[in-house]
């Protein structure tokens, strides 16, 4: 089956219809260093920046950890929470609505950040390595600090 694009809008913005098939397709069902899922928006102060300062990524909120569709709606509390979260750090995310098999998702887009170090809210500096947000620490810091000051590349990794 493939996607349907139709023309709803939430919250100002498109919503993306699509199939259970075509939303396991587009995202896979592993998180990795650009992929986050999360059944709300309650537990975002690590995940952004860690995706901010490691590749960018996005956070497909409303799917459990068991990989179900348990629906995070783009309302005005989600899209506060994001937002808030997003400011704390200082990241320029955006939000995409998804209406998957009539469950509706919210996907966070994060963006990667090179030109400069961003913390979590209590100033630790995070990445991700798979699924998980990982402290950078001593000679990790040291090295992370000294490649992002004089050899930031052009594009993402692969």
């Amino acid at each position: 089956m493939t996607a349907k694009l139709l023309s709803t809008v939430i919250a100002g913005r498109n919503v993306t219809h699509l199939d259970a098939d075509a939303f396991w397709r587009r995202f896979g069902r592993l998180e990795h260093e650009s992929l986050e899922f999360k059944a709300s928006a309650n537990n975002l102060r690590e995940v952004i920046p860690a995706m901010a300062m490691t590749a960018g990524g996005q956070v497909v909120l409303g799917v459990s950890d068991d990989r179900r569709l348990v629906g995070c709606r783009l309302d005005q509390a989600t899209l506060d929470s994001i937002m808030r979260r997003a400011q704390e750090c200082g990241v320029d995310v955006s939000v995409e609505p998804l209406l998957v098999a009539g469950v509706a998702l919210t996907v966070v887009h994060v963006p990667w950040v090179t030109s400069r170090i961003v913390t979590t809210s209590d100033g630790r500096l995070l990445r991700r390595v798979g699924g998980d947000n990982i402290p950078l620490r001593g000679d990790q810091l040291l090295g992370f600090l000294r490649t992002r000051m004089w050899d930031t590349p052009a594009v993402p990794p692969p």
